[in-house]
């Protein structure tokens, strides 16, 4: 039996000019790790040597967890360097990569996640799959230095076999994939259907859906809220009502700093995963957003406020991009800057200390490995009638203050500093509606300097550039990015009511004829890259909702609420198309597809367009009478000069000195209303 190779190590391996910090945390490794290019494909091509596939992301602990044990190790690296060629991928630079490889991960195992490890034959396709492996036995799951000591000699004894399996794997996988299901007609009842599934996997005692771990789902709360408004069953509003209290309530919740963790270990939402991605709190500002308008409840707006302030002040670029995680490990230990013994708290707040503790469920034992979560209970209401305090929110707010002040001065998480288009995109539709339902002028200020930075820098000939750090951009067309930040500029356009608003919806329509171009195919069908990618063992699709909404249904979406403002019947009909290609889906598993429904939800439900002609101080009394309002799938447009081409404005020129309000309701408008309380009348009989 022949003798597995070892190599020496080496100081620095091929990531260290990458700009991903991911690859770069890995650029010293003495695995000589490539990033996904020509080079490395070609060198396993050239040495007959597999592929090792690792795909994590900055944020990821397990991520760590997988360095720390294996890649840092000198003798799994040198096994590893001797005998594969391997690799290194950001989920997030490359979702394409991604979505192919967990694809077949998921299939081969029954499970997903990350890192994700994947073995692969020079051609790119796989043959054994597995997520996290620990360096020996353990955990139920092999060693990861036995386990590629195996895989090396299966692979030198009978490479041939390998790449068969390999082949028949890819071949199985490939035709599950391209199956497709006949098209539906499009109707309500696909909606309804989704909704009552979702609602089926409802945990009735802590919000949210099904069991540990949970996941915030902004998605299908707002599937539930629409589903509400047409059919007017208060158990849709109550089911997302108790899961964003839950949230917020919760240990997933930063209580000190605002935002958002990816998701909780337990039912409860105690404890969290602890790192913070920009999608989560973008997608969660605007379910909260959503509530709020539904329900009036101002813990929802204060939600918005408290996340979109964190987001400010933690993940902003100082030239108005935002960067797209916080780690969940400092100092070693995942959590450890958002935890607290209670000594800390009682030495931090002194006098002050006694209800704060009480009502945040501070213990000696504490919650997570001997310290505290920071969160709320149903006890915690009983505090708060106890207490003999004034005003008991602002004693909450001065020591939140204090212990924040003090949490600063601890080591911080890494900040994963990349700037993701796409992300920034869903980030920039959050400070929209956190502008629409709080009248922080610092959020729709925030929203145009996102959207300048991205215009300058991002964007070049109609092509949007996926991610960017530190003067260096990445390479490809990414179907998430036209999505994500096409529905970003529509909600811009709706709440910059100066000359320059029309730029964002000229560069909104360059997106999407761009997307078009690219992504979809002659059938409807949107693909997550453009044709001919030759590093690609298949043109990816994502027509379900993952951690992220699907971008197809997202374009659709916003190609829909495009296709109303311009009067471009061409975007409405991509849509539509669009939607038909997947509606043979949408019938069998509506509730894994919130996105696809929230479009279709566009389609069918009645179309309210609110055209604004004119200024002054009325102009923005109506606007906050609109925006306080749920209309989720209303068109705002506003036109103060007069010059406006777009078929919402014919014929509705302003008159100067008057603010005039049209209302059209499934293209019927009836007359103008000049007065906000008119406004309001007309919008009552909506």
């Amino acid at each position: 039996m022949p003798e597995i190779a070892v190599a020496e190590s080496r100081d620095t391996n091929h990531l260290i000019d990458e700009n991903s910090p991911y690859l770069l945390s890995h650029a010293h490794n003495p695995v000589d790790w490539y990033p996904w290019g020509p080079e490395a494909l070609s060198r396993a091509r050239e040495l007959d040597r597999p592929i090792f596939l690792s795909i994590g992301y900055s944020a990821c602990h397990w991520c760590h967890v997988m360095e720390r044990e294996s890649f840092e190790n000198e003798e799994i690296a040198a096994i590893l360097n001797a005998n594969f060629v391997s690799i290194k991928v950001d989920r997030e630079q490359r979702p394409d990569l991604d979505d192919i490889y967990m694809t077949f991960t998921t299939m081969m195992t029954g499970s997903g996640g990350w890192p994700m490890s994947v073995f692969l034959t020079p051609d790119l396709k796989p043959f054994y799959a597995g997520t996290y492996f620990p360096p020996e036995n353990g955990y139920g799951r092999p060693g990861f230095r036995r386990l590629i000591t195996e895989l090396a000699r299966i692979y030198r004894q009978g490479s041939q076999k390998v790449m068969e399996s390999a082949e028949s794997i890819f071949t199985e996988v490939n035709q599950r994939l391209s199956a497709s299901l006949p098209r539906e007609t499009l109707q309500p009842s696909m909606i309804a259907r989704g909704a009552e599934q979702l609602m089926l996997n409802f945990d009735h005692r802590n919000g949210g859906f099904g069991p540990a771990p949970k996941f915030p789902h902004a998605t299908d709360l707002m599937l539930l809220l629409r589903h509400y408004r047409s059919n007017g069953d208060d158990s849709y509003l109550q089911a997302v009502t108790k899961t964003l209290k839950a949230m917020a309530d919760g240990g997933i919740r930063d209580h000190l700093g605002g935002g958002f963790a990816r998701y909780s270990t337990d039912e409860r939402w105690l404890v969290p995963h602890f790192e913070k991605m920009l999608y989560d709190n973008a997608l969660l500002t605007l379910a909260y957003a959503e509530a709020y308008q539904a329900t009036g409840e101002e813990r929802f707006v204060e939600t918005v406020r408290q996340t979109l302030d964190f987001v400010l002040r933690e993940m902003r670029h100082d030239k108005g991009g935002f960067y797209s995680a916080l780690d969940a490990d400092s100092e070693g230990e995942e959590g450890r800057f958002y935890l607290w013994d209670a000594s800390e708290i009682l030495s931090t707040l002194g006098e002050e200390a006694g209800d704060f503790v009480k009502y945040y469920n501070v213990t000696a034992q504490g919650d997570f490995e001997s310290r505290n979560i920071l969160h709320v209970t149903a006890a915690s209401s009983t505090v708060r009638a106890e207490s003999d305090r004034s005003d008991f929110d602002q004693y909450l707010a001065d020591c939140r203050a204090k212990l924040l002040e003090a949490r600063a001065s601890r080591i911080r998480p890494h900040t994963d500093d990349k700037i993701l288009t796409s992300w920034n995109g869903l980030m920039l539709s959050a400070l929209c509606r956190g502008y629409q339902v709080t009248g922080d002028e610092r959020y729709r200020q925030a929203a145009l300097d996102n959207a300048g930075f991205v215009r300058a820098v991002l964007f070049n000939n109609g092509r949007l550039i996926h991610a960017y750090r530190d003067g260096k951009h990445s390479k490809g067309l990414f179907l998430e990015d036209y999505a994500f930040y096409l529905g970003g500029l529509i909600d811009l356009y709706q709440i910059d009511y100066s000359d320059a608003g029309k730029g964002w919806l000229e560069m909104a329509c360059e997106l999407a004829d761009t997307a078009l171009s690219a992504f979809q195919d002659e059938y409807g069908r949107f693909y997550l890259r453009d044709e001919g990618q030759n590093d690609l063992i298949i043109r990816p699709q994502e027509e379900t909702d993952g951690a992220l909404p699907s971008p197809g249904s997202m374009l659709m979406l916003a190609l829909l609420k495009l296709s109303r403002i311009t009067g471009e019947s061409r975007y409405e009909q991509a849509a539509t198309e669009g939607l038909r290609a997947v509606s043979g889906l949408l019938q069998r598993n509506p509730s894994n597809m919130a996105s696809a429904l929230l479009a279709l939800d566009h389609i069918t439900s009645e179309k309210i367009e609110i055209a604004l002609t004119g200024g002054g101080p009325d102009r923005d009394r109506m606007l906050e009478v609109i925006n306080k309002r749920y209309l989720p799938n209303k068109i705002v447009a506003v036109n103060v000069s007069g010059d406006s081409d777009l078929p919402l404005f014919k014929g509705r020129d302003p008159i100067e000195g008057q603010v005039l309000a049209y209302v059209c309701r499934n293209s019927v408008c009836g007359l103008p209303v000049g007065t906000p309380a008119d406004l309001e009348s007309r919008l009552n009989a909506l």
